[in-house]
């Protein structure tokens, strides 16, 4: 746990759940809780929020949802140091502790698993169970991962001079979100304004400090994991699924579930099915 002081402020309910922010002197991280039961902490993708992960109910468990530092309502530091992977689980150790306390099962979303995995493996004490949804374990080839940092680095600056409705038209045309035309307007407009709301600082520092180009690869430390997992994608999203099939799925501790007619984001094209493959893992009896 970092050096600096943490409070806790607690905000009335609210249509999205029960709002929290836990101060850290200079900035302080935004959350909102939703559900009754056991902690169960959510971490969203890169550009979103919390608020990704309305509609999503596990029974017995109380959703933990934490915006990650320059995202949804968690603040923008001017700080570039939290912004840096040390910094985030950091932090995010000092949250998880606060809120959800010794014990929670940790679930996260593309950068959310990313950092949920790089968490685990770092504070894997306090995790009862880990769930990935198109996680990365990192890129191996340090060649390509100087190529993917390079990239990350001129998407940032074209985000500083273009704007966040230029990034949010942009990132929702990536192909990897192909699959999410299909969703029902009002949905992909609520997607488009939590991408847009952002801060073009906030996701460029993101990108810089934190993207996959700077990403430790972790493929070769999955078997450090001492929890059960579940690691989720989507059928049409094939790079992530071939992640899962290859990687987690031959851990004893885990098993891979392929959602038909999902792509890369499942809990949002697909949240009857991911559903039940969470509550089918977390009470599973063996």
């Amino acid at each position: 746990m970092g050096s600096y002081a943490c409070s806790i402020v607690d905000i009335l309910q609210n249509h999205n759940g029960h709002r929290m922010y836990i101060d850290f002197g200079d900035y302080r991280y935004g959350l909102t809780m939703t559900g009754e039961g056991k902690p169960l902490v959510c971490l969203h993708g890169f550009s979103e929020s919390g608020y990704t992960w309305d509609g999503i109910v596990v029974p017995g468990y109380q959703l933990i949802r934490i915006d990650t530092i320059g995202h949804g309502d968690s603040d923008i530091p001017e700080d570039r140091k939290a912004f840096t992977i040390p910094q985030m689980l950091d932090d995010l150790h000092t949250v998880m502790t606060a809120v959800a306390g010794e014990s929670y099962v940790l679930m996260g979303y593309s950068m959310g698993a990313r950092l949920a995995l790089l968490y685990a493996l770092d504070y894997g004490e306090g995790i009862e169970k880990l769930i990935l949804e198109s996680g990365s374990v990192g890129i191996a080839s340090e060649v390509e991962r100087a190529q993917r940092k390079l990239s990350d680095d001129t998407l940032a600056a074209a985000i500083e001079e273009n704007g966040n409705l230029w990034f949010a038209e942009k990132w929702s045309a990536a192909s990897i979100f192909e699959s999410q035309n299909r969703l029902p307007e009002g949905i992909r407009e609520k997607l488009f304004r939590r991408r847009a709301h952002n801060s073009p600082y906030a996701l460029a520092e993101t990108l810089r400090s934190s993207g996959q180009g700077v990403m430790p690869y972790v493929g070769h430390c999955l078997e450090e994991l001492q929890m059960d997992g579940l690691y989720i994608s989507g059928a049409l999203d094939t790079k992530y699924t071939t992640i899962g099939r290859e990687l987690f799925g031959p851990l004893k501790s885990f098993q891979h579930v392929q959602i038909e007619q999902a792509g890369h984001n499942v809990h949002l094209e697909a949240p009857g099915p991911f559903m039940t493959a969470v509550t089918e893992f977390l009470y599973k009896k063996g």
